[in-house]
């Protein structure tokens, strides 16, 4: 990735942490609110691949980690293995709507990361989620990750059209190889 990418990418991280601790923390549905860092992996995965979805997903589970009291590095490690499977996905060659392909991507996707999240503290011994509360944490995050996606990815493709990934999209998808 070049100097400009990482700066476009700062620039939207920046915007997407505002979004997240200054407006979303705040919407609070059924004591569940929307996780923009886990949609900015996704979009990642979608527009850039599966190594760079993985390597955006690293760093925005690092900086989601700031903001959750569970052990350093656990947002990551589910942000990377979503990102990757979602990069490695949007890779697969075939003839799909863009934007229903990019919503029902971000939607599915969403709902593993936030089970593999969920999962994962439980087998660390973290305090975890009661079932039905878990079950209102997906709805949210998965339904609120799906209307943003097609905004999301737009802004993904602006950070990653400056490392030539603009012109080797895949047909249908968004994604790039």
């Amino acid at each position: 990735m070049t100097l400009r990418t990482w700066r476009r990418l700062f620039v939207v991280g920046f915007a997407v942490v505002i979004v997240q601790v200054g407006l979303l923390q705040q919407v609070v549905i059924g004591s569940a609110h929307p996780d923009t860092f886990l949609l900015m992996a996704v979009c990642a995965g979608l527009v850039a691949g599966p190594q760079y979805g993985a390597v955006i997903g690293f760093v925005t589970g690092l900086v989601a980690d700031l903001f959750v009291v569970t052990p350093y590095g656990l947002s990551s490690l589910c942000f990377v293995l979503v990102a990757f499977a979602v990069g490695y996905l949007a890779a697969v060659p075939g003839g799909r709507a863009p934007y229903t392909f990019r919503v029902v991507t971000s939607f599915l996707a969403s709902i593993g990361g936030v089970l593999l999240y969920a999962g994962l503290s439980i087998l660390l011994g973290q305090p975890h989620v009661p079932r039905g509360e878990l079950v209102n944490v997906v709805a949210v995050v998965s339904v609120a990750n799906a209307i943003l996606a097609v905004p999301a990815v737009a802004l993904m493709r602006w950070v990653f059209s400056s490392a030539g990934h603009a012109g080797r999209e895949l047909a249908g998808t968004g994604g790039a190889r």
